[in-house]
């Protein structure tokens, strides 16, 4: 008897070592989508809307853009925006070290041409596809934005282009610079803390992300011909 006894008690020693031996499992690494390379966002007139559109990006596992998606829509802007992006270049998002599909959220803000204009609200979120509900990545969204502070003498047209880090709590981590537009770029970098962000999800899990911001300068225009979103030769923003 006192030998089986013997026997169980190193077999169920045995085991209490192998399970203390093994390692957890850990969840695959999700790494998200980065920005390559970028190009200008010119301001064609006669538009002279201001206000921050919001696209995603479908990055394919190439890192090709397959497609642009308008979240947030300015009339006569939004296309401004969107024929930019889908010359953007990207190195796609990794699962496991494995080359996935993704999307990239991109934040065009295109600024007035006087300091003195006031913030405009973002424009109502239009509603996703199914293929992207039904996607394991959910891009961050922005839910606060703000115009870069400037003063009357400074001027550039053009864009100035970031990519920020969006971490788990939906905060502005660090600005790297894709495109510069001195003196408007450092302004741009100091006004992204001042931005409020809903993280990105992997399967329900808040995850670390990229997200793009471009701050467009228009070329000087007359103010009393700027609207809020909107201009004498556009529609208002759409929403919902």
């Amino acid at each position: 008897m006192w030998r089986l006894l013997l026997a169980m008690m190193v077999l169920g020693s045995a085991h209490a070592l192998t399970a203390q031996n093994e390692a957890p499992k850990e969840k695959p690494s999700f790494q998200p989508a980065e920005t390559v390379s970028v190009t200008d966002i010119p301001v064609l007139s006669p538009c002279v809307a201001i206000g921050t559109v919001v696209l995603d990006a479908l990055i394919t596992e190439a890192g090709e853009v397959q497609k642009v998606e308008v979240r947030r829509d300015i009339a006569c802007l939004t296309q401004l925006a969107v024929h930019a992006v889908e010359d953007w270049k990207f190195s796609p998002a990794t699962l496991a070290g494995k080359a996935m599909a993704s999307r990239m959220p991109v934040a065009v803000t295109f600024r007035p041409a006087s300091p003195f204009a006031d913030p405009v609200p973002l424009p109502a979120l239009i509603p996703q596809s199914e293929a992207a509900i039904q996607a394991e990545f959910q891009p961050a969204e922005v839910i606060h934005a703000e115009f870069p502070k400037y003063t009357v003498t400074t001027f550039a047209a053009g864009a100035a282009v970031l990519e920020v880090t969006v971490s788990e709590k939906g905060e502005a981590g660090e600005a790297k610079v894709l495109r510069d537009l001195p003196p408007f770029t450092e302004e741009a970098k100091a006004v992204v803390g001042e931005w409020r962000f809903m993280a990105a999800t992997f399967n329900g899990r808040p995850v670390q992300s990229k997200m793009v911001l471009a701050f467009v300068s228009p070329p000087p225009v007359s103010m009393s011909s700027v609207s809020h979103g909107s201009s004498g030769n556009c529609s208002h923003a759409r929403g919902r």
